[in-house]
């Protein structure tokens, strides 16, 4: 899980409009998302925790991410942030 969330953390920092609210110091992702991008992640069926204040995220990984679904996370990303 924490591996994944390192993954995840990484690749965010290449996506136009996204960075990273704080370290990622276990399994959990907290990052600024703008929130067109939000609803478009939403519409494909992610589901995620919004409450940390205008555009912040929060991505849990658990014992079973796999890297695939980090990827297929990043690539839904990084497509939405293009037409953002």
């Amino acid at each position: 899980a924490n591996t994944m969330a390192q993954r995840l953390a990484t690749g965010l920092s290449d996506i136009p409009g996204t960075s990273l609210l704080f370290p990622v110091e276990a399994n959990g992702v907290f990052a600024n998302v703008p929130s067109v991008v939000q609803d478009g992640l939403r519409a494909l069926g992610w589901r995620f925790y919004t409450f940390i204040g205008a555009g912040g995220v929060r991505f849990m990984c658990a014992w079973d991410t796999t890297e695939e679904s980090v990827d297929h996370l990043l690539s839904d990303l990084q497509e939405l942030a293009a037409v953002a």
